[in-house]
This record gives structure tokens, sequence and C-alpha cells, in this order.
């Protein structure tokens, strides 16, 4: 069904405008009891003036019951427009023509035959007016209906988006605005309205958006005192030039919150990383120099001292150099990369590391896994590691926990770990750029490789209920 036809598909037919290629021909409206009422009528009337001259109508008002036949005419083009109006006055010609050949004579027939042009013209004239008038009204409800339709698709639109819009006026205050707006501001709409813009979204985002500037920096929103900072970037501005509009523009903002927090902690956390690089670099060369590195002069000095045909007391304290030299750099090699990931797999690392974490802190320790066991790539065994490893250690130094879980899943297409604890928890996981000027590049750098690593990562904690940190990454 066209959309015209919707539109009239609850009018009668007869009051359904024709339009050029709806149908192929226009048919009288037989289906419509109005229009064989008219016939009926039409019918009377000639019937009327048949008695009338029979019974010797003075002949002054001959024409009078003839005229009466504009009465169904008129009313049909009124109601069916040219396809019911020419039929009617058809018929009526038709009835006129007993009267026309056997009750008149001269230039009476021509009188008669007079009113039957005046019906058909007066059926067409007013029939195609009453058919302009339909259709035009046809069409302007066509085209509000259309710019209705159009309507509820914007209104749609507008309500549902996701980025924050504001309709300004041309003074430059606030008319509506749509819920995404609401939420970015954390106001009731009617809070801002009327407000002047830059007011409401800061002086710096609205000159971007009168510049017609989107690849502007991110902008802090003014928010009310206590409220969490949040970030926008202009999107863009519209000119309201349309019918009934009145100016002014339509504006739309974008909550780049997350996006600038993410590049501000990433920024952070690379010149905090080579700067913890260059430490850890001079705290192994520090500790190169004063441990095993001193360990070996003195052991050079002990193997001089055997030249000089010491005693066995000498080897003994030379075995002994070598044997604490070795154990440092052992340290210092598992420090840098425990050994036995390669050797012995994830599964053993993370056992291994649980066992440590017990021993070390005193905190009773469980290490738990589930799934049909594989190797995974060397990055994701990596990460898994890395992840416990920090998990553990931010357990050990803030959870005053008197137990920790940890459980590593095989599932079909990825691997989840799990380290929970029973500890004291916290409120909520701080912002990346709260952990930057806290400095805890600890779970900032566990953040930023779960992200690299297509994963995702969960962490759970109140007050009073622990912690639970649980990573799931991808094979």
């Amino acid at each position: 069904m066209s959309r015209d036809r919707g539109l009239t598909a609850g009018l009668p037919r007869s009051l359904v405008p024709w339009s050029p290629g709806q149908e192929g021909v226009r048919l009288p409206p037989v289906r419509q009891r109005a229009f064989w009422a008219v016939q009926i009528l039409t019918f009377a009337i000639a019937l009327l003036h048949t008695v009338l001259l029979q019974n010797g109508f003075p002949e002054v008002l001959d024409l009078v019951p003839g005229s009466l036949f504009y009465i169904p005419v008129v009313y049909a083009a009124l109601t069916f427009g040219v396809r019911g109006a020419i039929p009617t006055a058809l018929w009526s010609t038709v009835l006129l023509i007993p009267d026309l050949i056997l009750g008149h004579e001269g230039l009476a027939r021509v009188g008669v035959l007079w009113q039957c042009a005046m019906l058909v013209a007066i059926a067409a004239f007013v029939g195609l007016a009453v058919d302009r008038e339909r259709n035009a009204r046809h069409a302007a409800e066509t085209r509000e209906a259309a710019r209705l339709a159009s309507e509820r698709r914007y209104r749609a639109l507008y309500d549902r988006a996701a980025d924050a819009v504001f309709v300004v006026d041309d003074r430059g205050h606030i008319e509506e605005a749509n819920a995404a707006a609401a939420r970015l501001l954390s106001v009731d709409l009617s809070a801002i309205r009327g407000r002047p813009l830059p007011e409401v979204i800061g002086p710096d985002l609205a000159r971007d958006l009168r510049s017609g500037s989107t690849k502007g920096s991110a902008r802090p929103l003014p928010l009310r005192e206590g409220a969490s900072s949040v970030w926008v970037q202009a999107v863009g501005a519209s000119p309201l030039t349309g019918e009934g509009e009145g100016g002014g523009l339509q504006v739309i903002v974008r909550d780049v919150t997350l996006a600038y927090e993410r590049e501000q902690g990433l920024e952070g956390y690379a010149r905090h990383a080579i700067a913890a690089r260059e430490e850890e670099r001079r705290r192994m060369a520090h500790e190169l120099h004063d441990g095993p590195l001193q360990s070996l002069v003195l052991l050079s000095r002990t193997l001089d001292a055997l030249d000089e045909g010491s005693n066995e007391a000498v080897v003994e304290d030379a075995h002994r150099i070598i044997d604490e030299t070795a154990a440092e750099l052992r340290r210092l090699s598992r420090a840098l990369r425990p050994p036995i990931l390669d050797d012995l797999g994830l599964v053993a690392a993370l056992r291994s590391e649980t066992t440590a974490f017990e021993r070390r802190s005193g905190i009773g320790a469980q290490f738990e896994v589930a799934g049909e066991l594989r190797p995974l790539p060397h990055d994701r065994e990596l990460l898994l590691l890395r992840v416990a490893q920090e998990s553990l250690h931010n357990a050990e130094r803030h959870s005053a926990a008197g137990s920790v879980r940890v459980s590593l899943t095989y599932e079909p297409d990825a691997s989840a770990l799990v380290i929970a604890d029973d500890g004291r928890g916290m409120e909520a996981v701080p912002k990346a750029t709260t952990l930057l000027e806290r400095g805890n590049l600890g779970l900032l750098g566990i953040q930023e490789r779960v992200r690299l690593a297509d994963g995702t990562i969960d962490i759970d904690t109140r007050p009073g209920g622990g912690t639970m940190v649980k990573v799931r990454v991808p094979n």
C-alpha cells in the first residue's frame, strides 16, 4: 500500500480524491448508497415533470420542473466530484428525452436541449472544482503526514541519541535538551532551560561550537561541586533555519571522559614506565656492583691467597662465595623473568607464586585449576602470571586478608584467572588518572596489559568484603 492510500484508507471510496495513475478509469461510485439515492431523486423529478405536463402545467412555468435537476447534479458534484456529477447529469438528460420528443416542439425543444447542456456543463465545472480542491487538500495532508513522520523519526533519534544535544535560540539560551544531556550534566532538564549555553557547558566548549571546530581537545564540564569530572568534546553545530524554527542552533556534545582518562593514563603510564625502567636498571646495576661483583672480587682475592699456599679453609671460603654469588644471580634472574614459566608452564608458575606468597606473607593461599589444561600463547601466559604477581603483591601489602584463593580456568575460547581475598576491600576502584596521581602503576599496568590483549578485567571490591580480581583473555 502506498503512503497516499494509507492516509485515505479510512475514508469512504466516494470521498477518496483521484490522482493521476491511481486508477486506470474513474468509474461512478456505484457502491455508494448516496449515489443511488441521488439517481432515485433524479427519476422522481423526471416523473413529477411528466405528471405536471400531462395535467396542463402553465406554459410560463414549463422550465421550472426541469430546473430541479440541478439539485441532484450539484449535490452529486459536491459529494462525488466528476465521477458522480457527470453520470447524474447524463442520467437526467436521458430522463428528459421523452419530454423533449413528446412534450415539446419548436423553441421549447431548444430550451430543453439548453437545459441538458447546462446540466452537463455545471456537472463538469463543479465536479472538476471539487476534485481540484480535494486533490489539493489530499496533497497538503500527505505533506503534513510526511512532515509528522519525519518529525517522529527525528524525535526518536533526538531522544535516544547517545550524544548530548542542545537546542539554542538566537540569543544563545538553551530551549531544549535531550535525555543524554541530562545524564551528562547530572541535572533535570528544567534546571538548564533558559540558561546561556556557555554557562552550562563552559565557555571553551561553547567557543569550539561557535567556531565550528570538531577537532578540539577535550574540555571539562562545569559540574556542581563534589561531582566526578566529566570531559566532553564538540561534535558539531547546525543552524535552525527551517520554517517555524526562528533561528538558533542545534549543538551536539560528546562525553569523552573514558577516552580522555585512558589517554592521560597511557601518557602518564608511559612516562612513569620509562622512569621506572631506568630506575630498575640503576637498581640492578647497583645490586650487581655491590653484590655479585664484590663477591667475585673477593673470590679473586681468595684464589690469590691459594697461590700463597693457604689452607683448606680458604678453599671452603671460595666455594661459599661462589655459591652465594650464584644464588644472588639466580635471584636477580628470577626477578627479571621467572624461568619456571618457560620450563614448566603457566600452571606450575602460578602454583609456585602462590606458595611463595604464602611462605613470605604468612597469609593462607590456595591455588586451583579447572578445565582442560593446554599451552597458551607465550604473551598470554606471561600476562596472566604478571596479573597474579601484582594482585598477590597488593593483597600482601594492603588487604589485611586471612586467606587468598587463586584459580585458573581453561575455557573453550578463553582463559580466566581469579585472585580473591577476604580482606578489608575498598570503596571503589580508582580511575586511571587517580591511579596515576597516586603512583599505583601496578594496577594501571595490569589494566593496560589486559586491554592490549583484547581481554577484560573486573575488580570487585567492597568494604569488609574483600577484593576479587578477574581477568579473562582470549586464546
